[in-house]
């Protein structure tokens, strides 16, 4: 990816490791985009056993690889590389199932039967929707300053789009409302109107530390319980763990 410094994943995978009494290298590799391509040919040409693709590069990898699972073709983002039996690289996306499980795991709900809102329509909410709506949920609403992007995602999966203004009068509760968006990194927040939650709503912000902190703040002002991306996190690192090495490690001692 790149950045990739500010990454966890080294330490989460080593906490995996460590589990199994496995000795690992996870080593964090800056790369630009247009090196994308050699770049990952060369890890696994030199004997890398397995990769993850962050920022800013999950989409683009899809182009330089030929295998790709129904679930990355679904949500167009490629976060784990691996090799098959005959050597090919391939690709699978684990953050949709990272955010079902850390959703089940961490913050007991399940969406089956539930009304659901995403704010944004980025690479981020791409990501998870598939999964959700894998779950049955009652209806999903995708809300977007940009209609094309939100409308792009839901046609795709089945569920109902909007702009924000359209948003602001659509008289409707909320069970989970999820923030997509980058705006937690400049300290800013997209928000949602008291008619849009209940008293057992949650909220949850895909990213987290300091990004998730001003939606997690609005939603306290609100009186609403909500949790950052950081169980997402670990949850998805422990499916590409598992894809790598076939053994599934407990998540629940890895939480910072």
């Amino acid at each position: 990816g790149n950045p990739v410094s500010h990454s966890l994943s080294p330490k989460i995978h080593q906490n995996f490791a460590e589990q199994f009494g496995l000795k690992i290298q996870y080593d964090l590799i800056k790369v630009e985009s247009e090196n994308l391509h050699q770049a990952v040919i060369d890890f696994f040409k030199n004997g890398g056993h397995g990769a993850n693709v962050t920022l800013p590069h999950k989409q683009q990898i899809i182009d330089s690889i030929v295998n790709i699972s129904e679930t990355a073709k679904q949500a167009q983002a490629v976060n784990t590389l691996y090799l098959d039996k005959e050597g090919q690289i391939c690709g699978e996306n684990t953050d949709g199932i990272g955010f079902i499980n850390d959703l089940f795991n961490r913050c007991h709900f399940d969406c089956n039967g539930k009304s659901i809102l995403i704010l944004g329509a980025g690479g981020a909410a791409q990501g998870i929707v598939p999964e959700i709506m894998k779950n049955q949920p009652k209806s999903l609403v995708i809300a977007n300053r940009s209609i094309e992007k939100a409308a792009k995602i839901a046609v795709y999966n089945n569920s109902k789009s909007m702009t924000f203004d359209e948003l602001n009068h659509f008289d409707q509760s909320f069970d989970l409302i999820i923030h997509a968006s980058s705006l937690g990194h400049k300290g800013q927040t997209l928000k949602f109107k008291q008619h849009h939650y209940h008293s057992k709503t949650l909220g949850y912000d895909l990213s987290y530390g300091k990004a998730a902190k001003p939606f997690l703040d609005f939603c306290d002002s609100m009186k609403i319980q909500a949790y950052d991306g950081l169980g997402m996190l670990i949850e998805q690192a422990a499916v590409a763990f598992e894809i790598w090495f076939g053994k599934k490690p407990e998540t629940k001692k890895v939480l910072f």
